[in-house]
């Protein structure tokens, strides 16, 4: 272990993320630390990651992931083309992903052997670690130092852009020029919506909230079945969870109700998507910015909507694979969480050789930590684990009445706090409430829908917070590191989208 105790190097929290296992976590940050180099030269020195139970916070050196960011920045800036080579794999990787997850078996596991629950596990994690060599770049370019944006807003600023434009005209430029699939699904949502609008019989049941699928008209049920069927699976983050039925009628409902015409919400969706692309055209003129520049501007909204794609097919590979880890747990005896904190390596042995540590497993699911560098990672737990923490985790002081960060989207608001971490949260999201995560995911969508801005703690312009919030037009506050231990449930807040700064009033 060369960097476990590197003074040199202080521990950085990287992410903080509720309802994650070792299962999924281990296999991405394993990777960070070996395979990641493969297309960008580089990989992480050490990793660190602190599970209490399916709660983790992953660490990095400071000055090792600021180094392998710029690593990546030089290649994009560089390198004629390697940022669209990025996107270009990115979705290859993950259509391989989806393509397999879709063969994963959801029944009848019983009569799979240990042999082949073992092939599938495996193949998972070579596809899965594979898939995270090209889609994790973007991230690392930009996600805990901003490198990307803070390269391309010095070259901004190297050819004439004042302070006061900086943050407009950098919006502008990295606005992404295609939909993403969340901009897709809502858009496809809309469009049921404006079906039931025209149908006076669905449209009072949803208005008097009686709408229930024995009562819809068949063609409008079928519509809402097709839905929930084409997207169910992005609830699951990255434990369980699964849309019903339900939540889209819910949904609807709230289109529905909201006073104005899904066909008006859908046009303005789409004139703001035409308006960007015209704005960043303008831009490009009004600057003079060369094609080796546009193709890097076009290349980073590209990320934002690569971000989108290759998420939807992890959380279906996530999903899918929940059956294969029910049915080890099944036929073994132990629980699925016991399951979920095992290696690679001890699935292995148990599936070909009946070997099982029932009770190193149960300690796991209490507090364990899992460090990794290039070609040796390790699990400890109990004492272990507190003694390590000890060099890792730092007092992060919270009594402020003013949190900074960077800019999602740009714009103002004034409301209530809501705190807002997974979809069961949602329930206490209002109209006009300001939501406030550790970061945003797919799951939490329909609130985002409600909020006047939205403040993280973590994430880069590529994050879900700043993509979801360009495309709802909703100011946004990105990367403020601790706003989920400084606001609380009810706080009153000024949020400026403009300068990244949030104020608690009240």
């Amino acid at each position: 272990m060369k960097y476990l105790h590197d003074n040199s190097d202080p521990w950085m929290l990287g992410e903080d993320i509720p309802n994650c296992d070792f299962f999924f976590s281990s296999l991405w940050l394993n990777c960070f630390v070996n395979e990641f180099r493969t297309h960008t030269g580089r990989a992480y020195n050490k990793i660190l990651c602190k599970y209490e139970g399916y709660h983790l916070w992953f660490y990095f050196g400071e000055k090792d992931s600021f180094e392998v960011g710029e690593n990546i920045v030089n290649r994009i800036v560089n390198e004629n083309g390697y940022a669209q080579k990025v996107n270009k794999n990115i979705i290859k990787q993950a259509d391989i992903l989806r393509k397999f997850s879709e063969k994963i078996p959801q029944k009848n596991l019983e009569k799979i052997s240990n042999e082949n629950l073992w092939k599938i596990y495996e193949k998972h994690l070579e596809l899965h670690s594979t898939y995270y060599t090209w889609c994790w770049i973007p991230v690392a370019a930009d996600m805990f130092h901003n490198n990307l944006t803070n390269r391309v807003k010095k070259h901004l600023m190297d050819i004439g852009v004042s302070n006061g434009r900086l943050n407009e005209l950098f919006i502008a430029l990295t606005q992404p020029s295609k939909k993403s699939l969340i901009f897709i699904e809502q858009e496809e949502l809309l469009k049921i919506a404006s079906k039931i609008e025209n149908n006076k019989e669905a449209l009072s049941l949803f208005k008097n909230n009686e709408a229930i699928k024995e009562k819809l008209p068949k063609n409008i049920y079928r519509l809402i079945d097709k839905h929930h069927k084409k997207y169910y699976y992005t609830k699951h983050l990255w434990v369980e969870g699964e849309y019903t039925i339900n939540d889209y009628l819910n949904q609807l409902r709230d289109i529905l109700c909201s006073g104005v015409s899904a066909e008006s919400i859908l046009k303005k969706m789409n004139d703001e998507l035409r308006n960007n692309k015209i704005q960043k055209k303008k831009t490009y003129k009004e600057l003079n910015i060369d094609d080796r520049w546009q193709s890097i501007f076009n290349a980073f909204g590209g990320f934002m909507v690569t971000k989108i794609y290759r998420r939807y097919a992890q959380i279906l590979a996530m999903h899918h694979m929940s059956a294969i880890l029910k049915e080890i747990a099944k036929r073994n005896f132990i629980t699925e969480k016991q399951v979920r904190f095992m290696m690679p390596r001890e699935i292995k042995e148990l599936l070909l050789n009946n070997v099982l540590r029932a009770e190193e497993l149960l300690s796991r699911n209490k507090l364990c930590v899992y460090y990794a560098e290039k070609d040796f990672d390790i699990v400890y737990a109990k004492d272990q684990a507190n003694e390590i923490l000890k060099d890792v985790e730092k007092i992060i002081n919270t009594d402020i009445a003013e949190l900074k960060g960077d800019i999602g989207c740009p714009g103002q608001a004034r409301g209530r706090v809501k705190i807002i971490i997974r979809a069961e949260d949602m329930v206490k999201m209002e109209e006009g409430d300001i939501l406030v995560s550790i970061a945003t995911d797919p799951d939490i969508v329909p609130a985002m829908k409600k909020a006047a801005a939205i403040v993280t703690e973590q994430g880069g312009v590529t994050s879900h917070a700043a993509i979801v919030s360009r495309e709802l037009n909703i100011p946004c506050v990105i990367g403020t590191k601790i706003a989920t231990r400084v606001l609380k449930d009810g706080d009153m807040v000024e949020v400026d989208a403009n300068t990244g700064i949030i104020r608690i009033i009240n």
